[in-house]
């Protein structure tokens, strides 16, 4: 499997480029006020206003350091598309599915932390972008078409 590599602090964690729709250069988002823990913005995407998630805060609770490789990782998220704001996001692995093994460990919360496996001297964690948000984010950024209409 191809996966896109970045960093959180001194972690390296990746996702499934099956996952991904383009990686963005960080440009400046729409804050959105009052909006839930995690969420850095609006950006503008062709056109369409994409929600942005910064995966530091999801992940480590701090914001992710602005820098030359920062960037803006456009994915599908369960028929939407979705921003994840990550730092060092600088490298392409190709690595075999099987060599992913689960790491034993559950974390209430952070149920998007998948397997992970030894690459390099570096451990990889998979981020499964599909439970990337907690129900309030989801329901926050992409309320039920019922209650949109109403």
């Amino acid at each position: 499997m191809l996966l896109l590599g970045f960093n959180i602090d001194n972690e390296t964690y990746v996702i499934d480029t099956c996952h991904v729709i383009e990686v963005t250069p960080l440009v400046r988002l729409k804050t959105i006020p009052g909006s839930s823990h995690g969420v850095c913005g609006l950006l503008n995407y062709h056109g369409t206003s994409v929600p942005v998630v910064d995966i530091n805060l999801l992940c480590a609770q701090h914001d992710v350091v602005d820098t030359l490789t920062t960037r803006i990782i456009i994915v599908n998220y369960n028929n939407h598309t979705l921003g994840i704001k990550a730092g060092s996001v600088t490298e392409t692995i190709r690595v075999d599915e099987s060599e992913f093994k689960e790491s034993g460990i559950k974390i209430n919360g952070n149920d998007f932390l998948g397997k992970i496996t030894e690459y390099n001297n570096r451990f990889l964690q998979l981020i499964n972008p599909e439970q990337l948000l907690t129900d309030d984010i989801r329901d926050c950024l992409f309320p039920k078409e019922s209650e949109a209409a109403g």
